[in-house]
């Protein structure tokens, strides 16, 4: 295994900044976020009193700097008898209220930049799948961030092109890779006549009267052993959500599919495909694999 070599970096001054800056600062040197530990202090609220390792240190880059900044304790609410220290010097009444502080800020934090968890680019990572429900556009988990992002912005410009040619392409392109061939107003049958459109047993079907005007192809550039049953299923869901309500389709793939018998019933040396067609597996050299979907 490859060892990561650690880089060097010296220390910034961060005392008389407030937390917020001081973070930025510290991102923009390269060093990770840093360890906030809230002390009594009469300084401006939020501002950095101390920190650690200090200014002008030479420390690796993944050292997390340690941060005193200033905040009063809640503990001055309390009636006196609080805020006696033990023996010890420790006062177990005012480290609890420093851990409260600390969740309490972290919910105020979140409630002063709550805009930014409405903006796809600045929202973070784990907020994405539920903003983007708010479009109704569903995310893959396999994407990488700057697409969800992007994808999530443009969300609503997509709906633009819901139920058309150029929306069902592009959807089916973004969640598969591959851009199809949609062609409007055919069907790859013409119906049941023996010796015209069709040869018994070789490539004969039975389909219930098809509208031309209401159906298309999606032609697919892949291999059918190249397509999952996965695959297949959200190619389906894909079309099925973006094409008009009226229409039907008919999905097809490009090749030779082997061991078709596990896609149908098999009568003899005959496959049936899916319900759709019949196929030889032992005289069809060059076959497209299909099946079809409508309301």
């Amino acid at each position: 295994m490859r060892e990561v070599v650690k880089k060097k970096l010296k220390v910034p001054k961060l005392t008389d900044l407030t937390v917020k800056n001081a973070a930025i600062v510290l991102q923009t040197a390269g060093f990770p976020a840093p360890d906030v530990q809230f002390v009594e202090s009469y300084e401006p609220q939020s501002t950095v009193v101390n920190q650690t390792p200090s200014r002008g240190q030479i420390v690796d880059n993944d050292t997390a700097v340690e941060l005193q900044v200033s905040r009063r304790s809640l503990i001055r609410f309390l009636p006196g008898i609080y805020h006696r220290n033990a023996d010890d010097d420790t006062n177990i009444v005012r480290s609890l209220l420093w851990v409260i502080q600390h969740m309490l800020d972290s919910v105020g934090e979140k409630i002063e930049n709550i805009h930014s968890f409405f903006d796809p680019y600045e929202t973070p990572e784990e907020f994405l799948p539920w903003l983007g429900a708010w479009v109704a556009f569903t995310l893959d988990e396999n994407w990488p961030v700057e697409k969800k992002r992007y994808l999530i912005k443009r969300a609503v410009d997509f709906y633009r092109i819901r139920g058309t040619v150029r929306g069902i392409k592009l959807f089916l392109k973004l969640f598969t890779g591959q851009e199809p061939e949609i062609i409007e107003n055919e069907w790859p049958f013409k119906g049941f006549q023996i010796g015209v459109h069709s040869t018994i047993g070789v490539d004969s079907i039975i389909l219930p009267p098809v509208n031309l005007a209401h159906t298309f192809i999606v032609d697919y550039p892949l291999h059918p052993d190249d397509v999952s049953d996965e695959m297949i299923i959200k190619i389906h869901d894909i079309i099925r959500s973006q094409k008009p309500a009226q229409t039907t389709y008919f999905l097809r793939f490009r090749g030779q599919r082997k061991a078709l018998s596990s896609f149908g019933i098999v009568i003899g040396e005959h496959v049936l495909g899916a319900g759709m067609e019949v196929v030889d597996a032992g005289e069809i050299e060059e076959k497209e694999y299909t099946t079809a979907r409508g309301d």
